[in-house]
């Protein structure tokens, strides 16, 4: 999957400063719900991701819909080659097209029924198909446990308002207030790069990084530093299961299973 230099500007940049900023914890829990819907019914046939976005001065304000990070085939998509999800306004969550205007204003309808919100941002997005092409190392993998993955964190969104999740992860080689990043600790990368391949879970102090093929897992211990995981979340049985290790990882509810974590 795509990697970028740190240095670069890239374009699904966000802004330090807003990492913690959410202009609507309902439309962001909504946003999220809608995001995993999509991703899980088109990732696996279509390559199709949702990419949270910072706004400088919004914070979390939207997803890019796109397949430009799935892999290095389709490095030259736009960003939001499928569009939008803006988490601003009275009638958020609303899907735009990639141009930025409205296709479909969910707010009004979650208020109404959720799941008929759900099953029309879905009908938006009909099976684009995937390319002959190889889609790079450990597809297979991420296909079957990236969507399942997403919809874990999407459903613990809803359910923990204080938490968030990041699928652009910048990783530095040098301390930031005098600690390393985490990911360069443990050999992720040598240079500073933005990277894809990773999902950074966020409540309160606590962090983890989940890899996107369910593979690797690396979370904060009680002494302050960073340990990898013995059982692998993409062997977890169900979303529930996943659930469960991400709020242990993050200390939400119960503490790492010192047996596989």
């Amino acid at each position: 999957m795509e990697e970028t230099d740190r240095s670069e500007q890239d374009e699904l940049a966000a802004s330090p400063d807003a990492h913690l900023m959410v202009p609507d914890r309902q439309a962001y829990a909504w946003g999220w719900a809608v995001a995993s819907a999509i991703v899980n019914a088109r990732y696996a046939d279509s390559a199709i991701d949702a990419l949270p976005v910072i706004h400088p001065d919004n914070g979390w304000d939207r997803f890019l819909l796109t397949r430009r990070v799935t892999s290095d085939v389709f490095a030259e998509d736009t960003a939001n080659r499928f569009g939008m999800i803006l988490l601003g306004g009275d009638e958020a969550p609303v899907i735009t097209r990639p141009s930025g205007a409205p296709r479909l204003e969910l707010g009004p309808l979650f208020k109404d029924d959720p799941k008929k919100a759900i099953a029309a941002a879905v009908e938006l997005f009909p099976s684009y198909g995937l390319p002959q092409e190889d889609l790079g190392a450990r597809w297979r993998e991420r296909s079957r446990n990236y969507p399942r993955l997403y919809r874990a964190i999407s459903e613990l969104i809803a359910e923990h308002p204080e938490m968030l999740a990041a699928r652009e992860v910048a990783i530095d080689t040098q301390p930031v207030d005098g600690a390393y990043h985490p990911l360069y600790l443990h050999g992720v990368t040598k240079r500073p790069i933005v990277t894809y391949d990773w999902i950074l879970v966020q409540w309160r102090d606590r962090a983890a990084f989940i890899r996107t093929h369910g593979q690797q897992t690396i979370y904060e211990t009680d002494k302050g530093g960073w340990s990898t995981v013995r059982k692998q979340i993409g062997s977890e049985p169900n979303v529930e299961a996943v659930k469960t290790r991400i709020r242990a990882w993050l200390r939400i509810e119960g503490e790492p299973d010192r047996s596989i974590d």
